[in-house]
């Protein structure tokens, strides 16, 4: 009953970024860059730290930089759940940068049948823009964002993998989804502790004025201590 709701909700998403599709559209080329470093820090606790640079406008500007910090707690088989922050730079169209504050909470669970692992997410994030310096800084956005993914376990250093992200955007007056995120790539393990993801993904926005779909190239380097 549950995978029939998700798939409703998904299917009813590619719906509206269909019928969103028929409207005008903006292109842009990207590429995302992040390193992350993970330590257990108690039995079955993770600290997460990563740094993110996103680059936008065909690649030739720094449009977001982020810092990111957090705890994943392992609740059973399976079963993970999350705290974090974020702190972002994002580049506004006179050059200037406005400045965001993110928390959000997770909770995921992946099965793993045969050498494939599926895996599902769910996260309630709140964020403030301009908290201090704009009238409406103190005015929180809230999203419920679903991603659906899965890998596969080549038995080789190189595990490929697919995402589909949907973000539901929870507001007083209109609550809708507007974001439609797919992602493929390769997990690539250098040693036990080192590795990286390479890869490209398909942002599109719908429901909003001037709607941008973003097409990126991402590479992600992570040190698990």
């Amino acid at each position: 009953m549950r995978n029939k709701t998700l798939t409703g909700i998904f299917l009813l998403a590619f719906l509206q970024v269909a019928i969103s599709g028929l409207r005008a559209q903006e292109n842009d080329a990207g590429l995302w860059t992040s390193v992350t470093i993970e330590k257990e820090v108690a039995k079955d606790l993770d600290v997460i730290v990563t740094e993110e640079v996103r680059f936008n406008e065909n690649i030739t500007e720094a449009g977001a930089i982020f810092t990111e910090a957090g705890l994943e707690y392992k609740i059973w088989k399976g079963f993970r759940a999350g705290l974090f922050y974020r702190y972002t730079c994002r580049r506004r169209i006179d050059d200037s940068y406005s400045r965001l504050h993110r928390v959000y909470s997770d909770l995921a669970y992946k099965q793993k049948i045969r050498r494939f692992e599926l895996g599902y997410r769910a996260r309630f994030q709140v964020q403030y823009k301009d908290f201090s310096t704009s009238e409406t800084g103190h005015v929180p956005e809230w999203y419920f964002r679903q991603k659906l993914s899965v890998s596969y376990n080549t038995k080789s250093r190189f595990d490929p993998f697919l995402g589909c992200e949907l973000w539901y955007w929870i507001d007083p007056v209109w609550s809708r989804f507007d974001n439609l995120r797919l992602t493929a790539g390769v997990n690539v393990r250098i040693t036990k502790i080192h590795s990286v993801d390479l890869g490209y993904l398909v942002n599109k926005e719908f429901n909003i004025a001037d709607p941008l779909t973003s097409w990126v190239v991402f590479a992600g380097y992570k040190l698990r201590l």
